[in-house]
């Protein structure tokens, strides 16, 4: 007969086993796909960005999209409090491997790759209090040996259930460049893209 202790941790086990997709599996994407839509009473945009720089577009007085340089998608909150700063990262999967954020030539995807996943899914959170429980429920998802078993189970039942918004990005024309391929790295950068955002603001936020 096993004993509790051994039971709950076979439990945890297999909870973290079936959370691993969550956390490292990133789905690939086929090029030429999907064009730029835009829904109903979205908020949506489009510009271009050369390597190095960062776009930016207020979506209301309290959000902001933002690709950051290098480049990965975020929506930021317009007047940031310490630790809330983005309200993206916390709600979108895989949190340890490439996803739909990243346009970045990471995880070992090559520019072609990178330019060619559309459109890129995202979504996020609409303030810090509930960045904060997302946070918190994060924390306990990635390292559960930090929390008890209750607290871990509950942690990944709940991640990513507050109020979300939602937004896609197509890229819809782009340069890339193996200039600088090295012969232990030939994954290219991309040097100028063009794309189009659609954001869906979660109810009563627009």
């Amino acid at each position: 007969m096993c004993s509790p202790g051994r039971i709950t941790l076979v439990a945890v086990i297999g909870a973290v086993l079936a959370s691993a997709q969550v956390l490292t599996h990133a789905a690939v994407k086929k090029p030429g796909q999907s064009r730029p839509e835009c829904s109903p009473d979205a908020i949506c945009f489009g510009g271009e960005v050369s390597a190095g720089q960062e776009f930016r577009k207020l979506l209301n007085a309290e959000l902001e999209f933002v690709l950051q340089p290098s480049w990965t998608i975020a929506v930021t909150p317009k007047h940031a409090e310490g630790d809330c700063q983005e309200f993206a990262s916390v709600v979108n999967a895989p949190y340890r491997a490439h996803r739909d954020l990243n346009i970045d030539v990471s995880y070992g995807w090559s520019a072609e790759a990178e330019v060619s996943a559309s459109p890129r899914q995202f979504r996020f959170v609409r303030n810090c209090v509930d960045y904060r429980t997302e946070f918190e429920r994060l924390n306990a998802v990635l390292w559960p040996y930090t929390v008890s078993p209750a607290k871990y189970e509950e942690a990944l039942a709940k991640l990513g259930t507050s109020p979300l918004g939602k937004g896609r990005l197509w890229i819809t024309d782009s340069r890339v460049s193996h200039a600088d391929d090295t012969p232990d790295k030939k994954l290219g950068k991309i040097e100028w893209m063009k794309f189009s955002v659609e954001i869906a603001l979660p109810p009563g936020r627009n």
